[in-house]
């Protein structure tokens, strides 16, 4: 008699299958009889724009949630995983988009976290083990290093050390490249072979479309919580799958071309010899020199943790800084607060959306207000106006295809892209003079990403400064007129777009050489 928690092999060797996995949340069906395989020695793409359903899904595998309905199958065996643990014994390990790491803990204490140990633990047999695990799959790092200490690409590393510790072999990589510079990614590109070189099968989770189409076996994609297609890499092209996500809109956003508008003379923002200290009193920003004119985008590059931060919070009036001279416009202010610059027409789209750009309780609507809580046009009688504030949401949402079931929602409930654009519905539809936009599309799926990079070009045709900071450096060679990069807080480069390149500029992130001077 068969038993029905083992199968019979396919022809293809499947190392984990899903049958018709539904997942279910209140009023949304985040999953919906969902079919994948992956094959032994396979990276397999999952694509969608956000919503689509790809985090539930890697969520189940991964045994941070049950489904509703399905079957999971790994190495032939029915499992139902009822948390991480139980999935990391299966051998199904999850590296997540954001570090799971302790930053004052040693590489060796961050692997061994969680881990079962026995009485009268040996550190330095463990280094040994993590450094001999770091040569055969090419992930040296020192086991004896504080986080803190390493760069975001070696982070990284520690993040899949972890998961090869505790014996997985099938990897789930979220949107790996994020934090990257080119030449780290092309690191970690070389590594992804080699752990398939070394029978190891992954589930690669990414929005550039040139990596998926460089690194991918099989593409699946998702929308709405459906599997619209699973091809093989050769069988289709990045017009193709963007068009299965979604739909005709996608014809121009794949290849489009920002349209060359030459920027006025006007300096918006001027910064002379600029020093700040961050949190701890260490000098964060070290005599910044930084100028945006009206009408250009200035793009700011630079491995995450260098200053960028700091910069930002001193062009909002977050953070005070200690020497220099900003000026505004022609003018110098002094040391301004929040609402004077505010006041004058700056606006702020923020790295940590949901820490810093929302407030998540709130309905969409009233989010909209966040810069506006005293305009006079939602109040009556000194008290708020709710019918007028939910038609004003209403036109927002229509306005920047924020999706959405109505205005009343709370924004804390929405996909990233969707809150993205209602921050950026909020900020430009104020009267702006400068718009500091960080990491924008960081996460984003192709349609919001281009619908918010659509956005801020067509600002800038009307004339708007614009500060983009990124670390995809594909992004900012598309939108911005000027390319700024940064390193250990000090400005170490500053070329117009058509005089740099993307070798050059990932090269001054990591403090290799200087270039010419603003």
């Amino acid at each position: 008699m068969n038993d029905p928690a083992t199968r019979n092999p396919s022809p293809v060797a499947n190392v984990l299958e899903l049958e018709g996995v539904s997942k279910f949340f209140p009023g949304v069906m985040a999953n919906d009889k969902i079919d994948f395989t992956l094959q032994q020695g396979e990276i397999h793409t999952l694509l969608g724009e956000n919503g689509a359903g790809k985090s539930t899904l890697m969520n189940i595998i991964a045994g941070l949630y049950p489904p509703d309905e399905g079957v999971l199958w790994v190495h032939g065996k029915r499992v139902h995983f009822r948390n991480p643990a139980q999935a990391i014994r299966a051998g199904i390990g999850m590296v997540h988009q954001h570090f799971m790491l302790v930053q004052n803990h040693t590489v060796t204490e961050n692997i061994i976290l969680g881990t079962p140990q026995r009485f009268g633990l040996n550190l330095k047999t463990i280094d040994r083990e993590i450094e001999l695990l770091g040569e055969t799959y090419s992930l040296a790092v020192n086991p004896r290093v504080r986080i803190q200490d390493l760069s975001v690409g070696e982070q990284q590393r520690v993040e899949i050390l972890k998961v090869l510790y505790r014996g997985a072999t099938i990897l789930i990589l979220d949107e790996p490249t994020a934090v990257l510079t080119p030449q780290e990614s092309v690191a970690l590109y070389q590594i992804i072979r080699n752990l398939v070189g070394n029978g190891h099968s992954i589930i690669f989770i990414s929005h550039k479309m040139k990596e998926v189409m460089a690194l991918s076996d099989r593409i699946t994609v998702l929308s709405r919580g459906k599997v619209l297609a699973s091809k093989a890499r050769a069988e289709t092209d990045a017009q193709e799958l963007a068009r299965l996500m979604m739909g005709d809109e996608a014809r121009d956003l794949v290849t489009v071309v920002a349209a060359d508008h030459p920027a006025s003379a006007q300096s918006v923002i001027q910064l002379s010899g600029i020093s700040a200290r961050d949190d701890r009193g260490v000098m964060a920003l070290k005599h910044v020199d930084l100028e945006v004119h009206a009408g250009q985008i200035v793009g700011l590059a630079g491995v995450s943790g260098n200053g960028q931060v700091q910069l930002a919070e001193v062009l909002t009036g977050m953070r005070p800084y200690v020497e220099g001279e900003y000026r505004f416009c022609g003018e110098v202010l002094n040391h301004p607060s929040v609402a004077e610059l505010i006041q004058r027409g700056v606006g702020y789209i923020p790295e940590d959306r949901k820490k810093y750009g929302i407030a998540p309780n709130l309905s969409i609507a009233h989010n909209f207000l966040l810069r506006d809580h005293d305009h006079p046009g939602f109040y009556s009688y000194g008290l708020l106006n709710n019918a007028r504030i939910q038609a004003y949401g209403r036109r927002k949402m229509t306005e920047f295809d924020i999706r959405a079931a109505h205005e009343t929602n709370r924004i804390g409930t929405l996909s990233g892209g969707n809150m993205q654009k209602c921050i950026l519905a909020r900020e430009s539809s104020r009267s702006l003079v400068f718009l500091l936009a960080s990491q924008p599309v960081r996460g984003l799926d192709i349609h919001a990403a281009a619908f918010i990079q659509h956005t801020l070009l067509r600002a800038k045709a009307q004339g708007l400064a614009t500060l983009l900071i990124s670390e995809d450096l594909d992004e900012l060679f598309f939108m911005c007129d000027r390319i700024v990069v940064m390193c250990r807080g000090e400005v170490v480069g500053a070329l117009p777009k058509s005089e740099a390149t993307i070798e050059q500029v990932g090269l001054m992130m990591t403090g290799e050489g200087t270039w010419g001077a603003d």
